[in-house]
């Protein structure tokens, strides 16, 4: 069911897929003020337990981990967005979603280095897909 944090959640994270598909880049400022937004939602709202959404919010900082020991193979914007969800869906949510954009990039990829004969260091915007991972857990209803 589409709520309303539900449906500002997929108005933020299509407009951020926007940016990082055109520029690619996310400006820090706007996801530092969601991290704020969604921790202030989490508190007030009690939507998901706490302690799921601090599991959730580790494993965004394992993002940010890798991010950094790999030069940003997964850039720091897109660690702070797994953080972000994390402490907004909590584990089993992020979890969805991650699986989800993943799974669809993967096959994306798959398809540009077999048929279009693209290179393997090709590099995908991974905002579309958590925005698309998000959506269909959305939709599907597990989130």
């Amino acid at each position: 069911m589409w709520t309303i944090s539900k449906v500002l959640a997929m108005a933020i994270l299509t407009g951020l897929s926007v940016m990082d598909y055109r520029i690619r880049k996310v400006p820090r400022d706007v996801l530092l003020l969601c991290m704020a937004g969604v921790i202030i939602y989490q508190v007030l709202t009690g939507n998901v337990d706490w302690k799921l959404s601090v599991a959730g919010g580790l494993s965004g900082i394992l993002f940010l981990w890798i991010s950094k020991i790999t030069n940003e193979a997964i850039g720091y914007g897109d660690s702070l967005a797994i953080l972000i969800l994390g402490i907004y869906l909590g584990i089993w949510g992020l979890l969805e979603v991650l699986m989800t954009a993943f799974f669809i990039l993967g096959i994306i990829g798959l398809i540009c280095v077999v048929i279009k004969r693209k290179k393997k260091g090709l590099a995908f915007p991974f905002y579309p897909f958590l925005t698309v991972g998000y959506l269909l857990g959305v939709c599907i209803g597990g989130i």
